[in-house]
């Protein structure tokens, strides 16, 4: 009988933040696996995908001490200002980034692209292996390792495994963690316009009865939108056809941006909340949306995944030093532990923020309204939205200052 490959972690999941969290792990000198039902392979930007990802200022620090960073920034779009309103109100938010200081607040990503710089990097480290095609079928924890059963009939062993298989994670389930599910009832139509007007960096989030849209600024004079709205008026909206669609963007965003048009396709994707009630088990531990699935009206679903991988690399890393078993009820403890609070602090703004303004009552419209205008000239209160956008609030983990643990 073959004995079985073994690693130090195994990774179950090979998208964005898969292929993130297995880059960091082997940063700090671990031996790791990714699997993942795709190919595994670069591939070619194509009109089918126009997602984009917001990735704050310590999400920049992450890749910039990963070593991706410098593949990212010639087409990396700054954020430089956000401005949030809602539709037919006077009422509005500006954040200007040079009032906390001289960094963007973020920058938006091309998926493919991040993607793509990510399995570079990973194909030139030497200390990790991609096992492409294969999902997970069990796993099997014990005193020393875990032992991870594929669906091809293959197993390996490792002192870890970490799930960032989304939000329908196989290894939550596997785990039996149990976790809060809630529809919105809502959808989001996603996709990339051109427009007349130059965005100067600036990132636009209008409020409307039914859902947010949010216009985030790509090179020239593009940006990617992720509208939201009631199902069943996404629905309609997908009749039209690509000219009335983005005239409707447009007049959504009070045609600020001038003419519209729609560059590639139409993406919809349903809005849910997930959130497990434990990110750990034995030998287990999850990152990105397998532990947490945000609505993106904050657009803060990736970079809180990040913070996840930062803080879980953090914990890892100390546990080595220390002489520890880095797949300890210890260790996964204290990785838990620095997670909790952000974690479901974001999870309780981003669902409160939704059910406040899609809720169409006059009296509450009305407060809101009143209420970004407040924000709006309180300059400390406005600084700190700004830094927590930004992931630059409270004790920080090294990789978000751009160090390596």
């Amino acid at each position: 009988m073959n004995k079985k490959l073994s690693f130090d972690c195994i990774v179950i999941g090979g998208g964005l933040s898969g292929l993130t969290a297995a880059l960091a792990l082997s940063k700090i000198g671990l031996s790791v696996a990714i699997i993942d039902k795709t190919s595994l392979k670069m591939v070619k930007k194509n009109e089918g995908d126009q997602r984009t990802t917001a990735v704050s200022a310590s999400g920049k620090k992450i890749f910039e001490a990963l070593d991706v960073w410098d593949s990212l920034k010639e087409d990396a779009e700054p954020i430089l200002d956000i401005v949030v309103s809602e539709k037919g109100k006077r009422g509005h938010l500006n954040f200007d980034h040079q009032t906390v200081g001289t960094e963007p607040m973020g920058h938006i990503l091309d998926n493919i692209q991040l993607k793509n710089s990510l399995i570079s990097s990973i194909r030139s480290q030497k200390n990790i292996q991609l096992f492409p095609f294969k999902s997970l079928n069990n796993f099997f924890p014990n005193t020393g390792a875990v032992t991870v059963d594929l669906n091809d009939g293959t197993s390996y062993e490792a002192a870890l495994l970490v799930a960032a298989d989304g939000r329908n994670s196989a290894g939550r389930r596997i785990a039996k963690i149990k976790d809060t599910n809630i529809n919105y009832n809502q959808s989001s139509i996603v996709f990339t316009v051109s427009h007349e007007k130059p965005h100067k960096g600036t990132a636009y989030e209008q409020f409307t009865t039914g859902g947010p849209i949010a216009f985030l600024p790509m090179r020239g004079n593009q940006s990617s939108v992720v509208w939201s709205e009631d199902t069943e008026v996404v629905k309609s909206l997908m009749q039209l056809d690509d000219k009335d669609f983005a005239a409707a963007a447009s007049y959504r965003l009070n045609d600020c941006l001038g003419e519209m048009a729609i560059i590639g396709q139409r993406k919809i994707f349903p809005l849910k909340l997930n959130y497990a009630d434990t990110i750990i088990a034995d030998r287990f531990a999850m990152v990105g949306d397998a532990a947490h699935g945000l609505h993106p009206i904050a657009g803060q679903g990736f970079n809180l995944g990040l913070r996840d991988i930062a803080n879980l690399t953090e914990e890892i890393s100390k546990a080595r030093r220390l002489g520890l078993d880095i797949g300890s009820f210890e260790t996964l403890r204290s990785y838990q532990a620095t997670r909790r609070l952000d974690n479901f602090s974001l999870v309780a703004a981003t669902d409160g923020l939704n059910r406040i303004f899609s809720n169409r009552n006059k009296i509450v419209r009305s407060i809101r309204s009143n209420g970004l205008d407040v924000i709006n000239t309180i300059d400390p209160l406005k600084n700190l939205f700004m830094e927590l956008a930004m992931g630059e609030v409270g004790s920080l983990p090294v990789l978000l200052k751009g160090k390596l643990p």
